[in-house]
């Protein structure tokens, strides 16, 4: 009986510094991240060279580039789910319109975004409609 108390705890032990490690790597602030993919209602968010998009957690804040903008806003995060709110951005104009058209994708579907998956190296937000795929910026 005494061995199996013993078993028992010690498989405790590692179940829960297993689980702390997936926590940690699944927590995406902290991180620069840069778009890799995104679909809004089954149709590809564009992505157009030279303008990246970025996301950067900050202690309560989310900041970034949305192809041409500068943007900003808050976010909650609970468990996987995760939400954005109160976000804005600079005006400029950007040429040519494909950058333009792409500020407008990912803002649209940042903000149906109510879920994410992270691995030390990706994000995964997911919504309505919506999956953006970021990489670690290596920038």
């Amino acid at each position: 009986m005494r061995k199996t108390l013993v078993l028992a705890a010690v498989l405790g032990l590692i179940l829960a510094a297993c689980a702390d490690g997936d926590e940690a790597s699944s927590d995406p602030t902290g991180t620069a991240w840069v778009l890799e993919s995104g679909t809004l209602d089954g149709a590809a968010v564009p992505i157009v060279d030279g303008s990246p998009i970025t996301l950067t957690f900050e202690e309560d804040a989310i900041a970034g580039t949305a192809a041409c903008n500068s943007y900003f806003g808050s976010y909650t995060i609970s468990g996987s789910e995760i939400s954005f709110s109160g976000i804005g951005s600079t005006m400029m104009a950007c040429s040519p319109d494909e950058v333009m058209e792409s500020e407008s994708k990912y803002l649209q579907a940042l903000a149906l975004v109510d879920a994410f998956t992270a691995t030390e190296d990706s994000l995964t937000l997911t919504g309505n409609g919506v999956e953006l795929v970021f990489a670690v910026d290596g920038a």
